[in-house]
C-alpha cells in the first residue's frame, strides 16, 4: 500500500499524529474527494471518527479501507475496533482473527484480542493474549494499561498499581495509568486521590468511559450506602464467581437458620419480621446499586459532554 503524497494528506497525518482528530477529518475528506480509492485516508478517517466516538462512520470507513485493499491488516484491526465498541462481540473477534492472520506480529490486535476475551469472561485466554502482546511490544502504555486493567478485575491491586506505575513512567497524562492507579487509590480507601485522578484521566481525555466509571465510584464512595456497596461488590471480585456463589448461598442459609431458631425460640413476631426485612433490604439493596451507579455515571457523561473538547 503507497499512502498518498499529497500536501493535505500530510496534514492530516501531522493532525492524526499530534492527537487533533477532528481537524485531520477535512483535510482527509479532501484526500477522498480526489482520490476516493485511498484505502490509508479511509483508514486514517476510520480512525479520526472513532476516536471521537462516531462508531457507525468509523465503521463504514474501515470497511472501505477494506474493500479497497483486503490485505491491509491494520484495516481489519480498526473495523474491530468498531465493531468492539458496539458491542458485537463475534464479529469484533472474527476481525481481529483476520487481523492477526494478516499481521501474526501486531502488538495491538492482541491487545485488542485480549480487551475482547476478558469482556467475555474469558480470563485466561485473555491473559495469554495480553502476554503475547507484551512480549511484541513491552513498552507499550495501552499494553501495559490493559494488564492493570485485569489486575484491578481480579482485585490484584498490587499487580494494578506496578502496572499503572510503569505506563505513567512512560506517560505521565496517559488516562488509563491515571484510571488503574484511581482504582488502586480507592480499593485503598482514599476516595479524594481516586477523584483526582479521575479528574485528570478526563483532562486528558474528556470522553474516556473507564475515568467516567471511576469517577462515579470515587463520588459514590462518599455516602454511606455506595461505599457498603461498592466495598459488598470488591468482596464479590476477590472472591472470584465460583467462592462468591457459595458466599451468597451461605447467606440465605444463615438468614434461615436464624430466622428457624427465632421461631424455635418463642421471639416475638417482630424479630422475625426485621429479620427477614433486613434480608430482603441485602438483596434489594444488591440488585439495584448496579443500577444506581450506572445512573451515576450517565450524570457524569453528561456533564462531560458539556466541555468542549468532548
Amino acid at each position: 500500500m503507497i499512502a498518498p503524497d499529497t500536501i493535505a494528506f500530510r496534514r492530516a497525518l501531522a493532525l492524526v499524529d499530534a492527537g487533533n482528530f477532528p481537524a485531520a477529518i477535512e483535510p482527509l475528506r479532501d484526500v477522498l474527494t480526489a482520490d476516493p480509492q485511498s484505502a490509508e485516508a479511509h483508514l486514517l478517517l476510520a480512525i479520526c471518527l472513532r476516536m471521537q466516538n462516531r462508531i457507525v462512520g468509523a465503521l463504514y470507513e474501515a470497511e472501505q479501507a477494506i474493500a479497497i485493499e483486503p490485505t491491509l491488516a491494520a484495516a481489519h484491526l480498526e473495523r474491530a475496533q468498531s465493531l468492539f465498541l458496539q458491542q458485537r462481540r463475534r464479529d469484533t473477534m472474527a476481525a481481529i482473527d483476520e487481523a492477526i492472520a494478516l499481521a501474526p506480529h501486531h502488538a495491538v490486535a492482541h491487545l485488542v484480542r485480549a480487551r475482547l476475551l476478558r469482556a467475555a469472561g474469558r480470563e485466561k485466554e485473555a491473559a495469554d493474549s495480553l502476554d503475547l502482546a507484551l512480549e511484541l511490544a513491552p513498552s507499550t502504555p495501552a499494553i501495559l494499561a490493559e494488564r492493570g486493567h485485569a489486575a484491578v478485575a481480579a482485585g490484584d491491586m498490587a499487580a494494578a498499581e506496578a502496572a499503572a506505575r510503569a505506563v505513567l513512567s512512560i506517560a505521565p497524562d496517559h488516562p488509563d495509568g491515571l484510571v488503574v492507579m484511581g482504582h488502586v487509590a480507592l480499593a485503598a480507601g482514599d476516595g479524594e486521590e481516586a477523584l483526582r485522578l479521575a479528574l485528570a484521566a478526563l483532562h486528558a481525555a474528556p470522553s474516556d468511559v473507564d475515568a467516567l466509571a471511576l469517577l462515579a465510584a470515587a463520588k459514590m464512595r462518599r455516602n454511606i450506602l455506595g461505599g457498603l456497596w461498592w466495598r459488598w461488590n470488591r468482596l464479590l471480585v476477590k472472591l472470584g464467581e465460583a467462592r462468591a456463589i457459595y458466599l451468597i448461598v451461605a447467606i440465605w442459609v444463615i438468614y434461615r437458620w436464624l430466622s428457624l431458631a427465632a421461631d424455635d425460640a418463642g421471639a416475638p413476631a417482630i424479630a422475625s419480621t426485621l429479620l427477614t426485612v433486613a434480608y430482603l433490604g441485602f438483596v434489594l439493596y444488591t440488585m439495584s446499586a448496579q443500577t444506581i451507579v450506572d445512573r451515576l455515571i450517565r450524570r457524569e457523561r453528561a456533564k462531560v459532554r458539556l466541555n468542549p473538547a468532548f
